[in-house]
């Protein structure tokens, strides 16, 4: 386990200094103010910096953009909302083909579910 994650942690550094540009289109369609959104390969925690400049607000949608290794396409996305509760996690999103998504959670449920190419 630890050699695998190890790998995967060698793979994402090293994919750094041939990082792809990797844009996407972020809905907050939520009710609560989104302040961070980092990435990681899916299941490894290994998140990477918060690459919002400013919050997103409720309803308002963005075009968003990070650096990326060319090596790795499932990933998984942590927002981390202005209300000062936990990070969410979304999911198992292929980051290669992503174009457009809309991302809804309930605190109270504590589900996070999201829409793709609204």
């Amino acid at each position: 386990m630890m050699r695998s994650l190890a790998a995967a942690a060698l793979v994402l550094f090293a994919g750094q200094a041939s990082a792809q540009e990797t844009a996407f289109r972020l809905k907050n369609s939520t009710q609560i103010p989104i302040t961070q959104l980092s990435v990681s390969p899916t299941q490894l925690n290994m998140w990477g910096p918060n690459f919002l400049r400013s919050a997103i607000r409720p309803g308002e949608a963005r075009e968003v953009s990070y650096r990326a290794s060319p090596d790795w396409c499932m990933g998984d996305l942590r927002v981390t909302f202005a209300d000062g509760g936990p990070p969410v996690v979304w999911g198992y999103l292929n980051l290669c083909t992503l174009k457009n998504i809309s991302l809804h959670y309930d605190r109270m449920s504590g589900v996070p579910t999201a829409r793709y190419d609204e």
